[in-house]
């Protein structure tokens, strides 16, 4: 039935129990997974010491990107060599919902297991999410895991 399963994770216990499922339903099927975790940048800036304007350092940034997507890939290993499935870890840097549903879709994964982030409804409402962008616009199943 599913051949190739993307598991998208952010490293929260949410996306740790879509890691579980989607472990469980490559073994079952025999299928490839695939863990994607796509680094979103803050959108804020730090104020400079030198008065001269806003700045961040890219090399503290970079540093920081770097940090978190290892963190992550470190914590979504421990939870996929439990099933005993092979699987591949990609990190992407972008607009998460935007970058899932293209890798999907470019790459024909029959089936996208993912997280929700329990956001409530309003704030829901009034930011979105990327369960529900990714739900909305992607081309094959998506499965939202609380």
């Amino acid at each position: 039935m599913f051949s190739k399963i993307l598991y998208c994770t952010d490293g929260s216990d949410t996306a740790e129990k879509a890691g579980a499922i989607a472990a469980a339903m490559a073994k079952q099927f025999g299928a490839t997974l695939t863990a994607l975790h796509v680094f979103h940048p803050p959108s804020y800036v730090y104020p400079a010491f030198d008065g001269a304007g806003f700045i961040i350092d890219p090399v503290d940034a970079n540093r920081f990107a770097q940090e978190v997507q290892d963190s992550i890939a470190k914590r979504t290993e421990r939870t996929l060599k439990e099933y005993g499935v092979p699987y591949e870890v990609r990190q992407e840097t972008g607009y998460p919902a935007d970058i899932i549903v293209r890798i999907a879709d470019s790459e024909r994964f029959d089936l996208i297991v993912m997280g929700s982030r329990g956001m409530g409804a309003i704030k829901a409402f009034l930011l979105g999410s990327v369960s529900d962008r990714v739900v909305h616009h992607a081309h094959c199943p998506v499965l939202i895991v609380r």
